[in-house]
């Protein structure tokens, strides 16, 4: 190996370990603010409907944008300035999500700036996935991205349970304080993700194949990464129906209060946590798509599972809640990192900006209609209504809907395993 080889392998394996502390500022970032945006939309004393339109419309709106991501990094000629920029642009908008939500009784407003912040937070996915797919060596993907997703889950962790102590702590004096603290934790912390990003090598522009043509995926070239966006996105749209209202299941049907929904968002993700290297190992060693396939059946399990919860006693709906939503945890993170890999090989390294954006666009697309979806189950009556409580009734509506289109996006594309995605 020559020595400027040497030099380059030396500088990718220390960009390597700077991405794992970007990301673990990033992660606390997350769980202190993206976390527990619901339950500050909860606060601001929002119905359900307009939950789920604040959950959801704003991944459609940001996806909206990703075509454009392409043109920008053609322009910049950098994926870091790209990304740095769009960082610190995002830690300005957290504190007006803060003003403006707390000071200003409008809800179209409020759902613009909402908007506004995920066009931002989403538009870094594209250029940082073409960046670590250039750095990460094919054959350590599952490995490394499984022991990066681990310490960035511990981070996110403890800033999450550390956020739901907060908002315990002030939720009988002023609710409002709390949401303060933590977001400006957010501001701080994303602003730490920003200068690592810096710090990371970026290859020149002239060494990754970015194509600036626009890219069709109806082109014969891109078949089996069409069916794989198809799938993808059909999950999100079934995922997204019940998804957004799992906060607002929590808080208002099972009545958590803040330390309780601490506990279960963060206990739940210690077996996620803890499963990722073991997920990553196994993706390197069998391949994406058999865990795509069994734990995407059991994720379909998953809303059935939380309609049960409501009709046990109360002293036991915190405990088995954890237990579901460990699972739960363990499902989704196995499926998220086999799917983040299976993208990886469709793309081959070739062009990937534009297609990591068409998954963004596409999913982003299928989550708002999710969310639209079960937003109106909830504005609808059911005849259950007079058994319990017309809330409830409504959201296990939107539960058993959402397990069934699972089942269903399962059979259509992973019924068998000579079907892969």
């Amino acid at each position: 190996m020559s020595n400027k080889n040497k030099r380059q392998t030396k500088i990718i394996r220390s960009s390597l370990r700077i991405s794992t502390i970007e990301g673990s500022w990033w992660a606390v970032m997350y769980g202190s603010v993206e976390t527990y945006l619901g339950a500050f939309f909860e606060i601001l004393k929002y119905s359900s409907f307009q939950i789920s339109v604040l959950t959801t419309l704003p991944f459609f709106i940001g996806s909206l944008f990703q075509n454009y991501v392409n043109k920008f990094y053609h322009f910049f000629k950098s994926r870091k300035i790209l990304v740095v920029g769009l960082k610190i642009f995002q830690s300005l908008l957290i504190p007006t999500i803060y003003l403006i939500g707390v000071k200003i009784d409008n809800f179209f407003f409020f759902l613009s700036i909402i908007c506004i912040y995920f066009i931002i937070a989403i538009s870094q996915l594209s250029p940082w996935t073409s960046w670590m797919g250039y750095l990460v060596p094919s054959r350590l993907r599952g490995r490394y991205f499984g022991n990066r997703s681990q310490i960035i889950r511990i981070f996110m962790l403890v800033s999450s349970l550390f956020a739901g102590v907060i908002l315990n702590s002030s939720s009988k004096s002023d609710p409002l304080l709390g949401f303060g603290i933590i977001f400006s934790i957010g501001i701080i912390a994303n602003l730490g993700s920003a200068y690592y990003i810096y710090s990371q090598y970026e290859p020149d522009y002239e060494d990754i194949e970015e194509e600036s043509k626009k890219i069709n995926l109806s082109d014969n070239e891109f078949k089996f990464l069409k069916k794989f966006i198809t799938y993808d996105s059909l999950s999100e749209f079934s995922f997204s129906i019940s998804g957004p209202l799992m906060m607002v299941y929590w808080l208002r049907d099972l009545s958590f209060d803040y330390i309780e929904l601490a506990l279960l968002i963060n206990v739940s993700q210690l077996i996620g946590l803890f499963s990722l290297r073991y997920w990553g190992k196994k993706i390197d060693q069998f391949g994406s798509n058999i865990t795509i396939r069994w734990t995407s059946l059991s994720i379909a399990l998953f809303p059935i599972l939380w309609i049960i919860i409501y009709f046990t006693p109360i002293y036991m709906r915190l405990p088995l809640s954890i237990i579901i939503a460990s699972v739960a945890s363990l499902m989704f993170s196995g499926r998220a990192l086999a799917m983040d890999n299976r993208l990886y090989e469709h793309m081959v390294g070739k062009s990937m900006i534009q297609l990591t954006s068409k998954r963004i666009f596409y999913r982003g697309l299928f989550i708002f209609l999710g969310g639209f979806v079960g937003g109106m189950l909830t504005k609808v009556n059911f005849p259950i209504s007079n058994v319990m409580n017309s809330s409830s009734s409504k959201l296990h509506a939107v539960f058993l809907f959402s397990a069934l289109i699972r089942f269903a996006v399962w059979l259509i594309f992973l019924r068998n395993s000579k079907l892969k995605v």
